[in-house]
């Protein structure tokens, strides 16, 4: 169409693809504080021309060419991947750091002082072995010792097992963004299909992956309708067809078989080592799993959490078990009297105790050669026992026998070290891997600070520049409003005030 009618309907497209840009522009605005949002560009393109015959080709205007989202795949993808790592790093600092906070050391309060108090009042019965208060204050000094450790390895338990629900909900979480994500799929596609793109369905779609990465790491694949496609582990979790779902092993019975949260028992593949802990992908319709390994991300930082609380549980039951077999070994000279500790060889920590014997008769603390405290101002065996703080005990625990001599020091195979050197150890281990991963957290959180603000700088909402580009388009508006008024007018004179 040319003449004025083909001019008029230039300026309404015109004035139609300002008001579009202008329309685009207050929804970044609106959206330049929305976490994950991606500001949006109207493209604009010259429409089809009009050929005029001894003319050529005459332009018909402006047309909307896309809205489209502006982003760096690339960004986007490193920045996912940075997060997932972060939070394996953020989440195992932490349970360290609950960890830390059962042994508070170095402290009054802590168990390396009580260790200390203990030898010092074996030391006084030594030194005043006819004072039965020296006796009494032993006994409520070990009581005070044992019920630190068994304090000590409930607490353990108890972050054990809530680590465990940690690792359940993480999983839970994920299960809620892939089922959002399938729903977010089929959306996507439809919009698709009748060739639009769905710019904010696609924000949410990187929200949910980058909320399902922190948990676990992914490799995400999109097809030509922008669906996405998740894999952990090699194991489909997300597809055209099906969802899988992920599952945590939280419960082991006496008999060796395992358990999900829902109290579902699963069959454990052939080679699989599995535990408590272990992320699965359950087959629907059957009790089979699939192991993932998840290699970042929450359940990662998780997993590794509890191997640490595991490995402290067990290096607290050997120092005590060393610590109780020891005493009792020197106190009743390796088995013939009474021993000073009872405790179940299974579970130390958590089941030491002074003998209900000596609780009620303190008397009964054997301090001299004799097992019946025959010589009085005799306490070489409280002396013995007390030496303990100083003198290297033989790894080998198994291996332990009195020396033949009379001295009452233990002997055996194995490298030695001290009871006290055994405890340090273990609290200085702890403290090595909680300050590795303050490290590599900090310098993840670095890495992902810098590549969030590169995606910022992509895909972010500037105001300042959003106000350019409205005054730009509001300028257009204008324009074309008034190439529209002019074209009326002309067309009212032409209609109107000429004569037929």
């Amino acid at each position: 169409m040319s003449g004025l009618f083909g001019t008029l309907n230039t300026a309404t497209k015109g004035i139609h693809a300002q008001q579009t840009a202008l329309q685009t522009i207050g929804h970044n605005v609106s959206n330049a504080n929305t976490e994950g949002y991606t500001r949006q560009r109207v493209t604009m393109q010259a429409d089809f021309p009009q050929h005029v015959t001894g003319v050529g080709h005459v332009g018909t205007g402006v047309r909307v060419g896309s809205i489209d989202r502006v982003s760096d795949t690339y960004v986007t993808t490193q920045l996912r991947e940075a997060n997932s790592t972060l939070k394996r790093h953020e989440s195992l600092s932490d349970i360290v750091g609950q960890l830390e906070a059962v042994f508070n050391e170095p402290s009054d309060a802590g168990l390396g002082n009580q260790v200390s108090e203990v030898f010092n009042a074996w030391n006084y019965v030594a030194s005043n072995p006819e004072q039965g208060s020296a006796r009494t204050m032993l006994v409520q000094t070990a009581e005070t010792f044992t019920d630190t450790l068994r304090h000590m390895s409930q607490s353990m338990s108890s972050l054990h097992t809530d680590t465990v629900k940690e690792l359940d909900n993480a999983a839970l979480s994920v299960n809620s963004s892939l089922e959002q994500l399938d729903t977010l799929n089929h959306q996507i596609w439809q919009a698709s299909l009748k060739g639009s793109v769905p710019n904010d369905l696609l924000d949410q779609q990187d929200r949910l992956l980058s909320d399902i990465a922190g948990n676990v790491d992914i490799s995400v694949e999109r097809d030509e309708f922008n669906r996405v496609f998740v894999e952990a582990d090699g194991q489909t979790l997300l597809d055209r067809n099906s969802r899988q779902e992920l599952a945590v092993v939280t419960e082991q019975n006496e008999n060796g078989d395992f358990f999900l949260s829902n109290g579902e028992q699963i069959n454990v593949p052939e080679g699989s080592e599995i535990k408590r802990g272990s992320l699965v992908v359950k087959t629907q319709g059957s009790n089979d799993v699939t192991l993932i390994e998840a290699q970042s991300g929450t359940i990662k930082g998780t997993q590794d959490a509890l191997n640490v609380i595991k490995d402290a549980q067990g290096e607290l039951d050997d120092f005590a078990h060393s610590f109780a077999k020891a005493t009792n070994m020197i106190h009743s000279n390796d088995g013939e009297g009474d021993p000073f500790f009872s405790f179940d060889d299974a579970n130390v920590a958590s089941t030491i105790r002074v003998t209900d014997d000596l609780k009620t008769n303190p008397e009964n603390v054997v301090s001299g050669a004799s097992l019946d405290n025959e010589f009085a101002g005799d306490g070489s065996r409280a002396q013995a026992i007390a030496s303990l703080q100083n003198n290297p005990l033989p790894s080998d625990s198994e291996s332990w026998q009195l020396s033949g001599d009379g001295t009452m020091t233990i002997e055996g195979d194995g490298p030695g070290a001290t009871l006290f050197n055994r405890y340090n150890s273990l609290v200085t281990g702890m403290g090595i891997v909680k300050q590795q991963e303050d490290n590599m957290l900090e310098t993840q959180t670095a890495l992902t600070e810098m590549l969030s603000q590169r995606r910022e700088s992509i895909s972010g909402v500037d105001v300042n520049e959003e106000v350019v580009g409205m005054i730009k388009y509001s300028s257009a508006f204008q324009a074309n409003s008034r190439v529209l008024q002019t074209i009326s007018e002309m067309l009212d004179t032409l209609i109107n005030r000429t004569g037929v």
